[in-house]
This record gives C-alpha cells, structure tokens and sequence, in this order.
C-alpha cells in the first residue's frame, strides 16, 4: 500500500484534472477495515503503453499511425497538467493507459499521479521521483548514483526529458544509447535506428523533437510552450502517399498546410533525390496539376492512402533498382536442453523476427500491386498525351488548309490586277506584291509529309493498337504476384501459430515444473516455433522477394520504352506549337500583305483617273480609251470577283482560327497540367 501522504497527493490532483487524456476518476471509498482510501478510475481495457511495447509485435517500435496517436494524446494530457499548474514527475509507458472508446476508438491516457504536484514554470523542487529509466540525468546521478550534488533544485522541465525517453522508446522500442559488450561504453546516435517502424519522411519531424527533449543543458532544453509547439505543427501536416516506380518502395511526405507545390516537389526530392525539374507526379489517372495548380496550399491536397497513392516517375532515370532494406533479423535456435525459462524468451525473439517477415511481405505485396496500378496510370497518360496532340494537328491541318487557299486567292487577285496594270500603260511595281504562295506551300508541306505522319503513326501504335499494355502483358505473363498468392494472408496465419506456440510456452514458464506429457508438449512446441519460423521465412525469401525482383526487371525494360514514347509525345507536342507560332505569323504577314495590295489598289485607280481626266481627247485616242477603259471595267469585274473570294475564304479562316485558338487554349491549360516542361 502506498503511503498515506503519496494516496492524498494523488487525491488532490485527480480532483483537479478533467480532461479525455487523463484517466478519469470515478470516486474515492473508504476500505471496510477501515486501513486507507481506495481510488476508483475508469477501467482501460487496452493495458498499459508498456504492456503493448512488450510485445513481440512492437519489438521495434509502434507502427506510425499509433505512434502519432500516443504524440498526440501524451501531449494533450501534459498540457491539460502544465495548464493546471501541474508535474507529473513519473512519466513512462507504464502510466500511460490504452483505452477503448465506445464508438472503437483508441485513446491513451496519463495515469498514476502519486509523485505529481503543483509547480509554477519558474518554481523548483529537491525531492526525488521517477523511475531509473526515464529520469533526467541530474535526479538519476543523485538518486541511483548516489552522487553529492549540494543545493541542485529541479523544475518542471524534468517531465520533458521523460516525455523523451518514452516518445523515443515508443518510436523504437528500446531505451536510447546502445551498449554492445557489459561495461562496455554507451552508444549515442543522432538519427533513429534503421528497423524503426517510422517512415523517413516522419523521421525528419520526429529527430530534433527528441533533441530537443533529450538535451541536458538547462539552458538548451526545449520549453513546454515549444514542445507543444512543434508537436501541433507535426500533426497538423498532411500525409500525402506516393509511390517511387524507380525504386518500387512507397514513402510519405509531411506536407505543411501552408506549404505549395514547389515545397512539396522538394520534400519528395528529399526522398527520392528525384529533382524538381524531372518528376513527373500523377493522381489517379492524371497529372497532379490537373487536380490542384501551383500555388495550392497543403491543405487543399487530395487525400492518399497507402494502397491508392500518387506515382512518381522520373524524365531521366528509367532504371528500376528495389530501395534497399536492413539485414532480416536472425530466428533464434532452441538448444538440445529444454529450459521452460529459455524456451519461452527464444520463442518470444522468434515471434519478433516472425512479424518483422510478415511487414516486409506485407510490404512487397503493396508494392507488386503498385507496380501494376502504375503501369496502367502511366500508360493512360501517355495516350491522353496522343490523343491531344493528335487533336491539335487534325485542327492544324485544317487552318493550314484554310490558309494555303486564301493565299493562293490573294496571288491570283495581285497577278489580276498587274495585268490590269500592264494594259493601262502603268509597269510600276506594287509594294504589295510579296510571293507568299512558295512560303505556304512549303509550311504545308512540312506539315502534312513530316509532322502529322509522326504523331498519326505514333497514336496509331500505342492508342489504337495498344501497345505499351500488351508489352506489359506480354512481359508480366507467368510471373508470380504476392498479392494474387495471397502472401500477407498466408504470412498471418503462420504468425498467429507463432504467438500461439509462445502463448503454449510462456504457461509452461509459469507452471516451472512440468510432468512427462507436459514435457513432450512443450517439445513439441519448440518444433513448431522452428518449423513455423522457417516456413514464414521461405515465403519470403524464396517466393515473394525473387517474385518482385521479376516485376522490377520487368517494369524497368516497359518503362524504357514508355518512357521514350512519353518523351517523343512531349516533342511532338512542342513541333505542334512551333508550328502553329509559324502559322499564326505567316497569317499576320499575308493580312499585311492584303492591307498593302488594297492600299496600292487605291493609289492607282486615283491615278488613272487623273491620268484620265488630263489626256488629250484625239479621235485614235478616244478609240483607244474606250477600248481601254472597257477592258478595265472587266479586269475590275475580275478583281471584285477575286476580292469577294478571298473575303468569303478570310471570312473562313477567321473563323477556323477563332475555333483552334479556342481549342489550343483549352488545350495548353490541360498540357500545363499534364507536364511542367511547357
């Protein structure tokens, strides 16, 4: 029983906290032999943080998702005590309680509140609580040490370095500092260890929050204020799941709610080393900037999850290299001599290496069902890139039709109108008169036997006959895919034979002494540990490794050739708008032409009519003017005829061009979405 001033202390705290973090106090009764009080709290049937750390599941740590929940709930609960004034002084897993919600959910609570006590930010205290672990190294020298350290006072900043120590033993599940040999020296490192469950991208965040905690400087520690801080800002980050093809492996970017486009493109960089200017990023099945633009914030993302995540592929890199793991931790070997003692721990260490196959096949499972959901969002890319460019030169060839007769109207008119001028005796030159036809002809040319035959025959190759699926098909046909064997399924069930043998073997521990049957029994037991642990081995390194080796052989040749088709329809699409940029200012400088050739046409007919007005009226050369004047009448007829044909084909091609601009602008807004290299 505890000790009569450590039971009111407890009282008095509990009485004064009310909050979804904090294990709830019911009431306070009285034992009926009348020795102390008896504290009655909410029942938290998911045991202690300890208990599920202790687990061979959680050797190495929570998986991330939990994780972040225990920041979050452990940070809500120390500032409901911070805000009251309140030190805990006994942090550790052991006192942080899982509790199950009515409505499922998972909620973890602050409990065991008899070292706690009230303590102003600048207030100090000299007595010692705490559990050796998770002390701060000052109280640690002075109470388990035994060192003298004359007049040294502590604050409620002692509860940071526990917070520490159990965030770090939470991510890991170890305590911090590594020690290889007894009495040897302790280990420290400044990254997290490489089997923690957490991903790199929560890593990064994770790191310097526990700097900051696990700092002995007083004057370097982080505050609570900063604490609480950094914490909101971690969980207020919006998880965006992405899929490297290059590499085959998933990762997770934090993205900031206020950070854009160009911020996110980094922080894959990061990851990846993928750099900005060469990722190509994909939701769904189209380009991420179809769905959000550049300046969109964070928090306007579409959600991912793991099993649907974006898809990043590279311009350059084209190889396909499985992203590297750590060694696969060893199963132990039962000795010929049973222990009841032994067996049980090296039954326990095998269930640990057991769930690590089962993540990593789990792993390798997502990934082989990625690689084929990438392949078909690539290559539904690919065709709507085709199937664009294909439209925009259909439309072209129209405008360069359109444009090809309106200059050949606009030739026939001038050549009219110089022989209208050759008979009225006038031989100057018109500055008008430009040779336009050659040039058209040529542009035309380049469009209808270079251009359009490239893009026409490459739509008609991975379009209409698809091609780059029925290589996929082709490749990927007879090889072995975890997901459709069923590999995660059948990884569980061997881990559930696993815990149950250690289940079996941890009861006969208890039991210490076994009979001749219970012996046999547990034998048996230790045979199905090792003949368990080998069968979840080899489905791992023998079926489901080799098996996405394959895949990755096989999507790194696809991607080869999907990615230059990619790169030939970017090109294709750049000679497009060069074109039509070639079009447009031939078009501007045939209008300026036509403006000139009416202009001139203007000066003329003024002059002839005063050349008309001023000539002698003889009787040859009245002659000669009717004759003149009536085959200029004609030409004029001609020239009207003309002009009305070439306003009915500018008329035309005004509209034409209105339709391809409209069009190219629709256009060039989805291109700027599919590719950043516009």
């Amino acid at each position: 029983m505890r000790p009569h001033e450590v039971q009111v202390r407890e009282f008095e705290v509990l009485k004064k906290v009310k909050h979804e973090n904090i294990v709830k106090l019911l009431a306070i009764e009285e034992e009926q032999e009348g020795r102390g009080k008896v504290i009655v709290m909410e029942l938290c049937t998911g045991g202690s943080l300890f208990n599920i750390l202790d687990d061979p599941e959680n050797t190495y740590g929570l998986q991330e998702k939990e994780f972040l929940l225990v920041l979050e709930h452990l940070s809500a609960g120390m500032k409901h005590l911070r805000d009251n004034n309140l030190v805990h002084r006994d942090l550790k897993p052991g006192n942080i309680m899982k509790f199950i919600a009515e409505d499922g959910r998972t909620i973890f609570k602050l409990t065991d509140f008899g070292a706690a006590r009230e303590l102003e930010e600048d207030q100090q205290f000299a007595s010692l609580y705490g559990t050796e672990e998770y002390l701060h190294p000052d109280m640690y020298e002075r109470a388990v040490l035994r060192k003298s350290v004359i007049g040294k006072k502590f604050g409620a900043t002692v509860d940071l370095w526990s917070i520490g120590v159990t965030l770090y033993h939470v991510a890991t599940g170890v305590i911090s500092g590594t020690q290889n040999s007894e009495n040897g020296p302790i280990e420290w490192g400044r990254e997290l260890p490489i089997n923690c469950q957490l991903s790199a991208g929560l890593k990064k965040l994770v790191t310097p929050l526990l700097a900051g905690l696990l700092e002995v400087d007083s004057q370097r520690i982080w505050s609570f204020d900063r604490f609480f801080s950094e914490v909101t800002s971690t969980l207020s980050r919006k998880i965006v799941h992405v899929f490297h093809i290059n590499k085959a492996h998933s990762i997770r970017i934090y993205l900031h709610p206020e950070e854009t486009y160009e911020e996110f493109k980094c922080l894959v960089m990061e990851q990846t080393d993928v750099s900005p200017s060469n990722q190509i990023i994909l939701y769904q099945d189209t380009s991420l900037l179809s769905v959000i633009d550049e300046c969109t914030a964070g928090r306007g993302y579409p959600s991912t999850k793991e099993e649907d995540p974006m898809m990043l592929f590279s311009r350059e890199n084209n190889n396909v290299t499985l992203a590297q793991e750590g060694d696969l931790p060893k199963f132990p070997s039962f000795p010929n001599l049973v222990s009841v003692e032994n067996d049980a721990s090296l039954a326990k260490t095998a269930c640990s290496v057991g769930h690590e196959c089962k993540r990593r096949i789990e792993k390798l499972s997502r990934s082989s069902k990625l690689t084929h959901a990438c392949v078909e969002r690539f290559t539904s890319l690919v065709c709507l890139d085709l199937e664009r460019v294909a439209t925009k030169c259909n439309k072209l060839c129209e405008i360069t039709k359109c444009t090809v007769n309106m200059t050949e109207a606009s030739a026939r008119g001038q050549k009219t109108f110089r022989e209208l001028l050759k008979v009225l005796g006038h031989s100057e030159t018109m500055d008008s008169e430009l040779n336009l036809c050659t040039e058209v002809t040529t542009l035309n040319q380049e469009l209808v036997s270079e251009l359009a035959p490239a893009i026409h025959q490459l739509h008609q190759r991975y379009v209409t006959e698809k091609t780059l699926r029925r290589e996929w098909s082709a490749a990927t046909r007879g090889l072995l895919c975890p997901a459709e064997s069923r590999s995660p399924a059948r990884a569980r069930t061997l881990i559930d034979r696993l815990r149950d043998s250690w289940q079996h073997l941890l009861r006969d521990r208890a039991t210490r002494n076994l009979t001749y049957n219970d012996e046999q029994f547990h034998v048996l037991e230790r045979i199905k540990v090792s003949e368990t642990g080998r069968r979840v081995k080899t489905l791992f390194e023998t079926e489901c490794r080799p098996a996405v080796a394959q895949l990755a052989d096989c999507l790194a040749d696809w991607y080869k050739m999907a990615q230059t088709v990619y790169l030939q329809a970017r090109i294709l699409d750049k000679d497009v708008d060069t074109f039509e940029h070639r079009l447009d200012t031939f078009s501007r400088r045939s209008t300026e032409a036509d403006c000139i050739f009416h202009n001139s046409l203007q000066e003329v007919l003024q002059r002839v009519t005063v050349d008309g007005k001023i000539a002698p009226r003889t009787p040859g050369r009245q002659t000669r003017g009717r004759e003149s004047a009536k085959k200029f009448r004609n030409s004029i007829k001609d020239i009207r005829v003309v002009q009305e044909e070439i306003s009915s084909v500018l008329k035309e091609n005004s509209d034409l061009v209105s339709k391809f601009h409209n069009l190219a602008f629709a256009l060039n807004r989805d291109e700027a979405s599919n590719g950043e290299d516009k």
